[in-house]
């Protein structure tokens, strides 16, 4: 688990993380969820991102969500903005 940021609070807000499965992606989402936020978790390999979520999400108590995403394709961009609103 990293040590989290308690410097200030994100709770009832939302974050998504393009390239949150892992490295600083990952690391980002850790630290927003540490300080409160429920996050989206967004790759383009889904299954890395279900891992990542289901650690953010038990290591830090908060939602945390998995979804596979090219950023390049507008199509998959606009089905990860709607997909955010909907379950954040």
């Amino acid at each position: 688990m990293l040590p989290g940021i308690k410097q200030f609070d994100l709770s009832g807000k939302a974050a998504v993380i393009t390239g949150g499965s892992k490295g600083l992606g990952q690391a980002m989402a850790a630290g927003l969820a540490s300080a409160g936020a429920e996050v989206m978790i967004v790759s383009r390999n889904l299954e890395e991102s279900q891992a990542a979520a289901t650690k953010i999400a038990t290591d830090f108590g908060h939602k945390a969500i998995a979804h596979q995403c090219d950023v390049s394709s507008q199509a998959d961009t606009e089905t990860l903005a709607s997909s955010a609103l909907e379950q954040l």
